[in-house]
């Protein structure tokens, strides 16, 4: 009999099945997660296996668990796929404390994933009707194969830089001393963000220079719990400030997320600069450019996100500055 004629009760039994099949792939899901804070797993949370095996193999499952004959429809699976697979994804962030920002980042590339194991399985049934559970198992020891890749294959590096600029209606010896002291920031200043409004990224609270000139130290305050240092490598007054950050603990990784920490395996926010430009009518151009190293099996794609959540905090960093830079040149 086939699928489409089936009898209306014979869903209880998908829908069991479906609800076992969910079970084993949380499970598995995490199983893998606590592999990926192992020695025997290093790596294995930026990984390929992470990234691509494991959602191809857990979408090959859930379309066998939907379709033990081989006869859904390509659009119910997708659809199937991905709203299930958002499940397992949620609950393992749910009981493993996975970050908002890492699942965001990587919804995209584990539907596709998942989306190309349940095509494979589609595939399998049409070409192999007779052995389709046998190969379709097999997929379930491929992530596992995968793993034993991470002691071989490095990740490749690449460096990034993010930049933004906005024009100030103020001279640039008005806007350079917001650049040596910025204190009592509220979260009603700035603009919105993906990165802080959405992904709940803790907005800043102050930036304090300690010293002047080259050596000297801006001591960075975000929301109550997150600090960090940006140690001056560059100094010219009103025109140029350039710094190298220094991350003295893993606060940012703890209160953010833990897999994408600003000084890990898979990230590394290197530099950073301020550059003003005297602009006509006592304008100034204010540019702000974050360097950061990515070593993953997507580092382009990462490089996206990089542009959305670093340029959003950067932007409203700017706003700030922009804010209190005009607000003092009225006031003079």
């Amino acid at each position: 009999m086939s699928e489409a004629l089936q009898p209306k009760g014979a869903w209880i039994w998908v829908g069991a099945r479906l609800l076992l099949v969910f079970i084993g792939l949380a499970v598995l899901a995490g199983l893998f997660y606590t592999l990926g804070g192992t020695d025997a797993g290093a790596g294995l949370s930026g990984g390929f296996t992470a990234l691509f095996g494991l959602p191809f193999c857990l979408g090959a499952i859930i379309q066998y668990a939907i379709s033990p004959g081989g006869m859904a429809k390509s659009g119910r699976t997708g659809v199937s796929v991905g709203f299930l697979l958002l499940a397992v994804m949620v609950i393992v962030g749910i009981f493993f404390r996975e970050g908002l920002i890492c699942m965001v980042i990587l919804a995209v590339p584990w539907w596709i994933s998942a989306w190309l194991g349940a095509l494979a399985v589609s595939g399998l049934h049409a070409r192999f009707r007779q052995r389709a559970v046998l190969h379709s198992a097999g997929l379930i020891l491929l992530p596992f194969a995968l793993l034993l890749l991470g002691p071989i294959a490095a990740n490749p590096t690449h460096h990034f830089e993010v930049r933004r600029s906005m024009v100030i209606e103020a001279v640039p010896d008005q806007v350079w001393p917001h650049l040596l002291s910025l204190d009592g920031l509220s979260d009603e200043e700035g603009v919105w963000t993906i990165a802080q409004d959405v992904l709940r990224i803790p907005r800043p609270r102050s930036a304090l220079v300690v010293g002047e000139g080259v050596g000297a130290v801006r001591l960075a305050r975000w929301g109550e719990q997150i600090g960090f240092e940006e140690h001056v490598t560059g100094w010219s007054p009103n025109s140029h400030l350039a710094w190298r950050f220094v991350f003295p603990d893993d606060s940012i990784a703890r209160h953010t997320d833990a897999h994408i920490g600003p000084d890990s395996e898979f990230l590394g926010i290197e530099t950073g600069s301020y550059t003003l430009i005297p602009l006509a009518d006592g304008r100034t151009r204010l540019t702000l450019t974050t360097r950061y190293r990515a070593s993953s099996p997507a580092n382009h794609y990462s490089a996206v996100w990089g542009e959305i959540i670093l340029g959003g905090i950067q932007r409203n960093i700017l706003a700030v500055i922009a804010d209190r830079s005009e607000a003092g040149a009225v006031q003079q």
